[in-house]
């Protein structure tokens, strides 16, 4: 295997030393043109990059960005969470993002708190959290100074925490509205009730719901949030009395598997369910899957949480508080007028 060129060898390919050629690369004032020019000649020529690992690790002021995804399954996260690395990248910030592993614990679920000690060793100069997890107490012991944001879930557990995430009431205010003017008045609602923001996306549902006139009715998938929950929670719910006509769901991925519980009860002959989800990821936008879904809007996100994380006077100004994001309804194929009265 071919050794990796160091600064060493563009110093001594370009004639100059060592520190000439971090300045370059800082571009730092003082240098003159014709040595820039050696260096970085020299630099293309060896095939050499700078080690951005090891400078962010050498700065005691820039430092580098920790992100930490709660699940790599999920299209949104993974969406914000590069939006995010993007943003930082072009003002030459440098990010180290890494998944969070939940494992068993003596009750329940927790997040395996070796990977997160091994990054926050690394000392980041502030942590971006994105997802929910089912808690967070492995970062507890973080200092108070230090920017820590979480999107698109609740920082309840981190006082000091800034969340960013989609307003849940205009979500289900959309949605309610478009399956009321459709014609649908009775609306079942299936997702997890041991999750950060699950509380507040049911019972936005259930006020707006309400507020729309619509006979609402919720079926708990526990802490799960996958397809295969949402498949059994909507088999569930088309066997209620009286049959709901639209099914709202947490996640997509829990509308993916309603859709699954849907088409297959049609293949009886049953009529077809309305079916919404929330997350507008790249798969609901697929045309043989059409789901209308909450868009929560990844490039706001993004960048509030890009000025939070690297603005101290920002960060102490919402240090505690949740930053509402204005959430858009993306209708298609999956949500129609109802076949049958509920």
């Amino acid at each position: 295997m071919t050794k990796r060129p160091t600064i060493h060898d563009v110093a001594r390919q370009a004639g100059v030393s060592k520190s000439l050629v971090a300045n370059v690369f800082r571009s730092a004032e003082g240098v003159s043109e014709k040595r820039r020019e050696a260096v970085l000649a020299a630099a293309e020529e060896l095939g050499y990059t700078p080690n951005a690992w090891a400078r962010a690790l050498r700065s005691p002021s820039s430092g580098f960005v920790g992100i930490v995804v709660a699940d790599f399954h999920n299209p949104l996260f993974t969406a914000i969470a590069e939006e995010t690395r993007q943003i930082l990248a072009a003002r030459d910030i440098f990010c180290f993002v890494a998944t969070a592993s939940i494992v068993d614990g003596p009750n329940g679920k927790v997040v395996d708190r070796a990977p997160i000690a091994h990054l926050l060793d690394l000392k980041p100069s502030s942590l971006f959290i994105v997802g929910s997890l089912p808690e967070l107490s492995a970062f507890a012991s973080l200092p108070k100074d230090m920017p820590i944001v979480v999107a698109s879930s609740s920082s309840a557990e981190l006082p000091n925490a800034v969340a960013v995430r989609t307003d849940e009431v205009a979500a289900m205010t959309l949605i309610c509205s478009h399956l009321r003017d459709l014609g649908h008045k009775t609306v079942a609602y299936i997702g997890p009730e041991k999750r950060p923001v699950a509380a507040d996306r049911q019972s936005a549902f259930l006020a707006r719901a309400k507020r729309s006139r619509i006979k609402s009715t919720c079926i708990t998938t526990g802490i799960a949030v996958d397809e295969s929950a949402g498949l059994g929670a909507a088999e569930a719910a088309l066997a209620l009395v009286p049959r709901p006509t639209a099914i709202v769901c947490f996640n997509d991925n829990m509308a993916f598997g309603a859709q699954s519980a849907v088409a297959r009860a049609a293949a009886g002959g049953a009529p077809e369910v309305a079916i919404t989800g929330y997350d507008n990821t790249y798969i609901a936008q697929l045309d043989r899957i059409s789901l209308t879904s909450i868009d929560q809007d990844v490039t706001e996100i993004a960048k509030q949480a890009t000025a939070i994380l690297t603005d101290p006077k920002m960060f102490s100004k919402f240090s505690g508080k949740e930053i509402l994001v204005e959430p858009q309804l993306a209708i298609r194929a999956s949500t129609r007028a109802p076949l049958s009265a509920g």
